[in-house]
């Protein structure tokens, strides 16, 4: 019990001597909680597209969302509004993209129902998520994004078909595209300041402790040769 209340008073002393490094460690953590507190959070949109058989409605049990070459045609387009690269798959759909801290992207993804291994579509939908720092940023990219889904589903089958109507129709499902505002609540903020002042206090201290160690070791080896 006495060595460690040594070290704790060892501690203290280190960082009353080295007051600066302590200091200069709380400035910086000021410097970011005032960036957080200048952010003013981000705009987001979630669209889903959903494609179904010809002449049919997504809201209707035999709208063909669940048949396999709808499903792999939706798959198709997905691959090249997401620039060749395969669409993101979830298999939960509350996992939004501002989750994962970006503030400014567009995600294209499907609805996985399968496991860890392996991916299973049950439905032919994609959706289109948008983060943004102005709503009128997501709502320009967020248009043009749904309106490729259509260009392309329609270049996709003009090879094919003369006839529009045995197109695999895309649909806007209803109630999906709003633009959300999102803001870290009053509580979270007060918990994220806790914390960076925690670790300023943790790194300051650890820097002085450091620091004067260091030059106690300098002051030692200078005494060594003059004594």
């Amino acid at each position: 019990m006495k060595g460690h209340a040594v070290t704790f008073q060892a501690a203290v002393g280190a960082t009353v001597r080295r007051w600066y490094v302590l200091v200069a460690a709380l400035l910086c953590a000021a410097g970011v909680g005032y960036f957080w507190t200048r952010d003013s959070g981000c705009y987001a949109a979630a669209t889903t597209v959903s494609f179904t058989l010809p002449a049919r409605t997504a809201l209707l049990p035999e709208s063909g969302r669940d048949d396999d070459s709808v499903i792999a045609f939706a798959g198709a387009v997905a691959g090249e509004i997401n620039q060749g690269r395969e669409p993101a798959t979830y298999a939960s759909n509350d996992a939004p993209l501002y989750g994962v801290g970006i503030r400014q992207g567009v995600l294209v993804s499907m609805p996985n129902s399968g496991g860890q291994w392996t991916s299973m579509y049950s439905r032919a939908d994609i959706e289109i998520q948008v983060v943004g720092r102005t709503r009128e940023w997501v709502e320009m990219t967020q248009r043009t994004a749904v309106q490729k889904v259509f260009t392309v589903s329609r270049e996709r089958q003009s090879s094919s078909y003369t006839d529009p109507r045995k197109y695999i129709t895309p649909n806007v499902m209803p109630l999906t595209g709003g633009i959300q505002h999102i803001t870290v609540g009053r509580p979270a903020q007060l918990m994220a300041f806790g914390v960076l002042a925690l670790t300023a206090l943790l790194a300051g201290g650890s820097g002085a402790v450091i620091l004067d160690r260091a030059l106690a070791g300098r002051r030692a080896i200078d005494r060594g040769p003059a004594s």
